[in-house]
């Protein structure tokens, strides 16, 4: 099929023109041609032609919206069905492209109000791209090493441990036969707009979100693996019966001896949050403790201090930095904005009431930023970019 009869069926498919036989014809073409780009810059043209403050049609956004952010690989996470992690390849998009899959995103407000009642608001022209394996190494005697532009192989040798970058965002940490009797500490620092992942001494990964930081020693010695944190960061600790696994934030201890676990800690969150997928783990802050089981989540208030157990979380959710994507369940404005601000490396700014909508839905973390705003905009509510600032508007 040639670019103007795609371009003409997908047209008519977009304004509800497209006859039966048609649908089929297209139908046929897509099955046929999955991964083809046409599909995705027919639906990015069709998603461009409505004016701004347009009233959108019911039908079309039904198209258009479930179409226009295909899911892809990230290379920072990957397909792990034994945790659940699944994946919409081009080919369900597609598929989505012609059985009308529905919106995947909407508005939880007043009720889960469908898109195609809502005005859509254009975004400025400016953009800004997404995050990346960005971070920096701050050896024991205080030397740094930006690893985003580091080559791979050897960075450093301390105390009979070697640190080697490995490619794909990732620094391993291997200890000799003879390990330093006093380690040495390192951090990791992630920036905004940054992620890495981490493999410690004692085969333990590490995955760190925008603006964390992880510091660990070069060697695990004595009773305990101790580690410190801020910010995000997935675990899956090795096992070792006899050196429990402790993961230090501020007051609030982490106390593992192998399984899995992911830990939001941000400084400018109101709710400190440890989600364990496998194993078990014990959360404590002074006198205020809980133990966990897989699908259970530790929320320790930032102004009391308790830690309260939260049965049945949606670990994909808590996960989805991870594997690539941003999702969000009856989210808050404000709170999406925090995670954009980390992961596009800008500031936030408010002018005027934009409280009181909520939102729900999965889009990939490799979009532009410009991407995600069309769809928080089509809430009512504005934005515009200056340099690195978004500014929100009622």
């Amino acid at each position: 099929m040639n670019d103007e009869r795609i371009g003409l069926l997908i047209g008519k498919w977009t304004d509800g023109t497209i006859a039966s036989s048609e649908k089929q014809e297209l139908a046929e073409w897509v099955r046929l041609n999955p991964d083809d780009e046409r599909i995705t810059r027919g639906l990015e043209r069709a998603w461009d032609s409505f004016e701004p403050r347009e009233l959108m049609p019911e039908a079309a956004s039904d198209r258009i919206l479930s179409n226009i952010f295909p899911e892809e690989e990230t290379t920072f996470g990957e397909r792990d069905q034994a945790r659940g992690v699944t994946w919409l390849w081009p080919k369900l998009v597609a598929a989505a492209l012609v059985i009308g899959f529905g919106l995947y995103w909407w508005k939880g407000y007043q009720g889960k109000v469908q898109l195609a009642q809502q005005k859509a608001i254009a975004v400025q022209p400016a953009d800004l791209p997404p995050g990346g394996n960005k971070a920096v190494l701050t050896l024991g005697d205080g030397s740094s090493i930006t690893l985003d532009s580091a080559g791979n192989g050897l960075l450093a040798s301390q105390g009979g441990t070697s640190v080697t970058q490995s490619g794909k965002g990732q620094l391993v940490y291997k200890s000799g036969q003879e390990a330093a009797a006093a380690p040495v500490i390192n951090t990791v620092t992630t920036p905004k707009g940054g992620q890495y992942h981490i493999v410690l001494p004692d085969g333990t990964g590490a995955w760190l979100n925008a603006a964390s930081s992880l510091r660990f020693p070069t060697a695990f010695t004595g009773k305990q693996r101790n580690v410190e944190i801020t910010g995000e960061v997935y675990f899956e600790v090795a096992h070792d019966k006899q050196m429990p696994f402790v993961v230090k934030n501020g007051e609030t201890r982490i106390t593992v001896l192998g399984t899995h676990f992911n830990v939001m800690a941000y400084d400018d969150e109101k709710v400190m949050r440890t989600t364990l997928l496998e194993g078990s783990v014990k959360v404590s802050r002074g006198a205020s403790e809980a133990l966990l089981v897989p699908g259970q989540q530790a929320r320790i208030n930032a102004g009391t201090g308790n830690v309260r157990v939260v049965d049945g979380v949606d670990t994909d959710k808590e996960l989805s930095w991870k594997n690539g994507y941003f999702q969000f369940e009856n989210e808050s404005l404000e709170s999406i904005m925090r995670q954009v601000s980390r992961w596009y490396d800008v500031e936030v700014q408010y002018e005027g009431n934009t409280r009181g909508e909520n939102f729900t839905g999965r889009l990939p973390r490799n979009s532009n930023v410009s991407k995600l705003l069309k769809i928080l905009a089509l809430s009512g509510v504005k934005f515009r970019i200056e340099d690195k600032t978004i500014i929100v508007t009622p």
